[in-house]
């Protein structure tokens, strides 16, 4: 009895390691970015070509495509492997678990890297295994079987992104407040207007209605001007939900 307790220890002690090597081996995913390169298979146009639409759809759906490029899964069954990154990463709502995951090895060679599209729960009506087999044979493979791997990863990106937005019936129309302006909140902007306005009250009636040193018609340093005029998004994907997947998903060689 005492052997077999030992044993039993053992193997549970090498799994639990395993699992922890294999979690490990798995790379930390990049700050603010859908597209991770691992294998700077990528160029760099196209990286933010498919960063831009993913952050667009994120914030227009809430569902999240992800791209990433390893040299190597280690050995690992690569469905099983791209399930185990979309739980481990995050990808996706929590609760809707809506992410989707292209994942593409380049350290094999030709012929024995693998591609595999991996989904969330919430998106398998959508992306059923036997359509994502579909667009990896008909929009990655021919590509990458000419040595184009932009184009490969762009057509096989554009037939995901289409089918997910039809699922969430999104026309491309961003949410209102959500765009721009994202780096200054509503009520600070009224706050600073409110004591601007103090200041220049307090000011003016200190000066007795003297010359205004031509500062009539605005605001200080050009303040209006500079605020809310087209700027920056901010740079892309800006945290992980916590989607999980049921392992739900199609892979090929190329």
């Amino acid at each position: 009895m005492k052997r077999f307790i030992t044993q039993l220890a053992i193997v549970s002690i090498m799994l639990i390691l395993s699992i922890r090597i294999a979690d490990a081996a798995m790379p930390t995913p990049m700050k603010n970015t859908y597209i991770h390169d691992f294998a700077n298979a990528l160029s760099t146009s196209v990286k933010e070509e498919l960063n831009n639409f993913s952050e667009q759809l994120d914030k227009g759906t809430g569902a999240e495509i992800m791209v990433v490029t390893v040299d190597t899964i280690n050995g690992e069954e690569p469905k099983m492997y791209a399930t185990k990154m979309i739980r481990s990463w995050g990808i996706g709502d929590a609760k809707k678990n809506n992410g989707v995951l292209i994942l593409a090895t380049f350290g094999q060679g030709d012929g024995n890297n693998d591609v595999v599209i991996a989904v969330g729960q919430g998106l398998e009506g959508a992306l059923p295994d036997g359509k994502l087999g579909r667009i990896l044979d008909t929009a990655f493979y021919p590509n990458a079987s000419d040595g184009d791997i932009d184009k490969a990863f762009k057509a096989t990106y554009a037939e995901v992104f289409q089918t997910v937005a039809k699922e969430y019936n999104w026309d491309g129309e961003m949410p209102k407040n959500t765009a721009d302006n994202e780096g200054m909140p509503t009520w600070m902007f009224i706050l600073i207007v409110i004591i601007v306005l103090i200041i220049y009250s307090i000011s003016s009636n200190g000066r007795g209605g003297g010359p205004r040193s031509g500062r009539r018609g605005g605001f200080p340093g050009g303040f209006m001007g500079g605020f809310g005029g087209g700027g920056s998004r901010g740079g892309g994907f800006g945290g992980f939900g916590g989607g999980s997947s049921a392992g739900g998903g199609a892979s090929r060689k190329f």
